[in-house]
């Protein structure tokens, strides 16, 4: 008798405890609710989709619904980890903004995977520093300087500040490389354009009356390789009986010659000596 009253206390126990209580049905407007839910999701964004999800089962963990809401959040979470390996994959494809983006979700909504974990870890640093150094190989020191020193706002490591200066050294040296390529190029198309305007004295007795770069007297010029992509603009172009004077502008806008009939020098920026 007394075995069998315990046994009947233990089921008592074990029915009354939390885990075992019986659900309540769901009302139609929580199932109203859960289905516009799910119609709502976004394949892109699993992480903002996982924590929706886990964020309405919370707030109906009372109904019967809660169970099929549990299963859907599992389903969701084996795409995580996925996800983050497109990422990464995206990173080394030089797709920056899609990387940081699907990245940033799982960061941002995820709190406990390690998905979310891993997306945190790598966006903290090696993401901008990959970034700043694929932009460095591209020649394009501007965009990569910009990168590196937002990075250098960021809580870095001793090890990781060390990097990054050293990157920013790397991109100094690679900018002002690239410059002197730069104005020797343009030197170049100066030379050219000079030629040209004599050429066309010696041909025509006079200048243009006027010189674009668009213009339809220097197509040549802007067609050929010494020109076209080096030059951006050709300004304060004037005339005499014996003589021109213009000035043309790099692609770095720093970057600009005064060609006359007989002279091409640097023209230097207000304040620079």
């Amino acid at each position: 008798m007394r075995h069998s009253l315990l046994l009947l206390l233990a089921i008592s126990v074990v029915l009354s405890s939390p885990g075992c209580e019986k659900r309540a049905e769901t009302p139609p407007d929580v199932t109203q609710a859960y289905n516009k839910l799910l119609s709502s999701l976004d394949p892109s964004a699993p992480g903002a989709s996982v924590a929706r999800l886990q964020g309405f089962a919370r707030q109906n963990s009372r109904y019967a619904i809660s169970s099929s809401v549990e299963i859907e959040v599992e389903a969701w979470r084996n795409r995580l980890e996925e996800a983050y390996r497109k990422g990464r994959d995206l990173a080394r494809e030089e797709q920056f903004d899609r990387a940081e983006a699907i990245l940033k979700d799982l960061a941002e909504n995820l709190q406990n995977e390690r998905a979310g974990r891993l997306a945190r870890e790598f966006l903290a640093f090696e993401f901008h520093y990959m970034k700043a150094s694929r932009l460095l190989l591209k020649g394009d020191t501007a965009a990569a300087e910009a990168v590196a020193r937002d990075l250098m706002q960021k809580h870095l490591t001793e090890e990781q500040m060390v990097a990054t200066q050293r990157l920013l050294d790397s991109v100094s040296t690679a900018g002002v490389g690239l410059g002197m390529t730069r104005m020797t190029s343009l030197r170049s198309a100066a030379r050219s354009l000079q030629v040209f305007l004599h050429s066309y004295y010696a041909e025509q007795g006079q200048y243009p009356k006027t010189l674009t770069l668009e213009g339809p007297e220097i197509a040549s010029l802007r067609n050929s390789g010494s020109f076209s992509g080096i030059v951006s603009a050709i300004e304060d172009y004037a005339t005499a009986q014996d003589g021109f004077s213009l000035v043309i502008t790099g692609k770095d806008s720093r970057q600009r010659l005064r060609v006359t009939q007989s002279t091409i020098e640097e023209v230097r920026p207000a304040g620079r000596p």
